[in-house]
């Protein structure tokens, strides 16, 4: 197969700076204009000695937890960054689904922003007149895509941005992140679009927190950790690698002595089973409710669907993530999704805080689920307290639906073709 990126021998260090200088306007004025500056300490590797290659039509997954070089891998193969270490070499341009919104200016209405940022992604102005109707369609924005982009919530803008981004014809592909984009039908149609360059030949690098869609869409895995490379190989078995890791960290932090808690719809959770973590922040009160904001483990198929938790911590913890997954019976995933992923930023935490997950309508199939809630360290190298499949929902309906997914539909029966 032929080789579309290769990396090799990458390195990349940033400097260490100490701030000795004033920390406020008074302090500045007082102490003289020339202590701004903090001084140099030494410099830290943020990557060293990374290499791999992607052939055309295969998709490489990058896994770590935060700090361990993925985003700073991600720009020195687009170029963003120059390494300090060894080279990046590519047989086609480099096109990145990165920052969606990026270049999008607001005053100007979807479709001009259309065509000003398919031009910036490297098609002629033709070309992006002739993609504009499709564009349009496969952002849902029909109805609003001659008013202002400042008129957009942020999941129009979302939409927006990805759609202007998949229809460029990249030979190289960059994904940072942002496949978790709208409700669960776009999602999957967005899903369906990366696959579909996939199999016209497109060589992708993803990285992602998501471990169930890169095992799913991944040929190979790269595992970060620490700016070095833990693992390359096969997506089954580096997945595995890395999730066992995971695993064996946060048992390894799990109380022994733990007493057992039962949830609001009365399930014992039991330390070592289905609740691990080091307990330096706890989950309490999780509830699920309905559209009137009562306690329920049962919704129709698209109904809203609301997850409350309380996080308490008897310590200032700074940064901390939370997870809600969801899975059928079988423990196939159906949701999962986090915090961080959605540029949700917790404050530092000390006492309680209440943390609310609404979700706007849940188009599963009619069936039973189980639902996972988690508070986790913000590298998610470990849970501080993470309930494994502790909270029940059945989803309700008349029809019968093959598959995860029951969005809206009907059908349109005409006359016969003569």
């Amino acid at each position: 197969m032929e080789v579309m990126l290769r990396a090799e021998g990458l390195g990349k260090s940033f400097r260490h700076t100490v701030a000795d200088g004033p920390r406020t306007f008074r302090q500045w004025v007082e102490g003289g204009f020339l202590k701004r500056r903090g001084r140099a300490r030494g410099r830290f590797w943020a990557l060293r000695d990374v290499g791999f290659t992607v052939e055309r039509g295969e998709m490489v997954g990058v896994i770590g937890h935060n700090g361990s070089g993925k985003s700073t891998l991600l720009r020195l193969l687009g170029g963003v960054m120059q390494p300090d270490e060894g080279r990046v070499t590519t047989a086609a341009p480099i096109h990145g689904l990165l920052e969606l919104n990026t270049g999008m200016h607001p005053d100007l209405s979807g479709r001009e922003n259309i065509l000003i940022n398919g031009v910036l992604g490297g098609l002629l102005k033709g070309e992006v007149q002739a993609r504009m109707e499709a564009i349009i369609a496969f952002a849902e924005l029909e109805d609003h895509i001659d008013d202002p982009v400042r008129t957009y919530s942020s999941g129009m803008k979302l939409r927006l941005g990805f759609a202007i981004a998949v229809h460029v014809d990249p030979e190289v592909l960059l994904i940072d992140e942002v496949l978790a984009v709208g409700d669960m039908a776009f999602q999957q149609k967005c899903l369906d679009r990366i696959a579909a360059f996939k199999a016209q030949g497109c060589a992708i690098v993803l990285i992602s927190h998501d471990i169930g869609q890169v095992k799913t869409f991944c040929d190979k895995v790269l595992w970060m950790d620490h700016g070095r490379v833990r693992a390359m190989g096969p997506a089954e078995e580096v997945v595995h690698a890395y999730t066992t890791a995971m695993t064996r960290e946060t048992r390894r932090r799990t109380p022994s002595d733990l007493p057992d808690a039962f949830t609001a719809q009365g399930v014992r959770l039991r330390s070592g089973e289905n609740r691990l973590g080091s307990q330096e922040i706890t989950l309490s009160d999780v509830v699920l409710l309905d559209a009137q904001g009562q306690a329920t483990n049962r919704i129709a198929v698209g109904a809203p669907l609301t997850l409350r938790a309380v996080l308490n911590a008897d310590r200032r913890i700074e940064t901390a993530q939370v997870s809600v997954s969801i899975a059928n019976a079988d423990g196939t995933p159906c949701l999962d999704v986090n915090t961080e992923n959605d540029a949700v930023a917790l404050p530092p935490l000390h006492g309680s805080l209440s943390v609310t997950l609404d979700l706007a309508r849940l188009d599963l199939a009619p069936g039973l689920y189980r639902a996972s809630v988690g508070v986790w360290e913000k590298g998610w190298s470990h849970a501080y307290d993470f309930h494994v499949d502790a909270y029940r929902l059945e989803v309700t309906d008349g029809r019968k639906v093959s598959g995860v997914l029951s969005p809206p539909r009907h059908w349109v029966i005409s006359g016969a073709v003569s």
